[in-house]
């Protein structure tokens, strides 16, 4: 046989054998099928890392900052949806807005001096795709007036404002944002509010230096724990009712290994809240009401606490100032 002739045949052989091998270990050589493709693609996708979900842009508008010197100068700072619009209302009524960046930060200087007296601020946002997104929480802010002091009466003393933030739901604690008299010492211990709703659920939150771990106790009964914020603000729910009476609350910043590193105690009275509130019947105001809360308790909004205000504000100098025993009517 020639060489030629030689090469061929030992190359079919091992054709053939390749072909052999390939019916043996792999089945045969048979096609893959439409199905068996779209099975296999299927598979490939069920198995591929899933994708992440996208942060709602629809976030609700928050105060963060809010300070105000005694003439009424005044600087706001809080958080939204990035790139959103920020509506800062005072009673409902728009005093201006402000552009939050691609974070959602934002910051709002008035042009204008807010004057003395007492006020409610909120804010709405504007988001393209987004219905209004109004601010889970509202500023209280009382504003003295010049040579007194928040409560009115006189003062020799240059008197600083109080901006109080409240939840609107009652969900958290109020948090205090601005003190008439700030203790010069950052890393104190404070209380700043106590409060508490109609069912005697107690919040309290206050100050410490960052990162603290601070543990509440009402008559030596621990109510709970909390850290406090890189700001250095905590707060602290009770999941436990309070009943009416009087109490002694208690905080401690403690270590790790439980050592108190500062204290704070104070006494505390928790009375009855007002039972149903019909229209037209009379209250008689007890230690822990509000308009707010009274307000609430009737007509189901605080917001309306200026219905109460206006049907007895020959008895009511200051809104944000009620007497217990002063009897108030609730009109419809």
């Amino acid at each position: 046989m020639n060489r030629p002739l030689i090469v061929a045949i030992i190359g079919a052989i091992v054709v053939i054998a390749a072909i052999a091998l390939n019916f043996i270990l792999g089945g045969g050589d048979e096609e893959t099928s439409p199905a068996q493709t779209s099975q296999q693609q299927e598979n490939a996708i069920n198995s591929s890392p899933p994708a992440s979900t996208p942060i709602s842009k629809c976030v609700k508008p928050s105060f963060d900052v809010v300070r105000i010197n005694p003439f009424g100068d005044s600087v706001m700072a809080g958080r939204g949806a990035p790139n959103g619009t920020v509506k800062i209302l005072d009673d409902g009524k728009p005093i201006g807005e402000a552009k939050a960046d691609s974070r959602g930060e934002w910051v709002f200087v008035p042009t204008s001096a807010l004057p003395p007296g007492s006020r409610q601020l909120s804010l709405a946002m504007i988001v393209e795709g987004c219905d209004k997104l109004l601010s889970e929480s509202v500023v209280v802010l009382v504003v003295p007036e010049s040579g007194k002091d928040i409560a009115g009466m006189p003062s020799e003393q240059e008197a600083k404002a109080l901006a109080l933030k409240v939840s609107r739901d009652g969900s958290k604690p109020s948090q205090v944002m601005q003190t008439p008299s700030e203790s010069g010492d950052k890393f104190s211990l404070t209380v700043d509010v106590v409060d508490y709703d109609e069912t005697g659920r107690l919040g309290v939150s206050g100050h410490a230096v960052p990162s603290a771990k601070v543990h509440v106790y009402l008559n030596n009964n621990h109510m709970g724990g909390t850290v406090s914020l890189d700001n250095g603000a905590w707060n602290l729910i009770s999941k436990k009712t309070v009943s009416p009476g009087v109490y002694t609350l208690r905080a401690d910043h403690v270590d790790d290994s439980g050592k108190v590193l500062a204290r704070v105690t104070m006494p505390f009275s928790k009375s009855d809240f007002a039972g149903e509130l019909k229209p037209g019947t009379f209250i008689i105001v007890k230690p822990g009401h509000s308009l707010w809360r009274l307000a609430h308790k009737k007509y189901g909004s605080g917001f309306n606490y200026s219905v109460i205000y206006e049907a007895n504000k020959e008895q009511i100098d200051n809104p944000d100032l009620i007497y217990p025993g002063q009897v108030f009517t609730l009109p419809d």
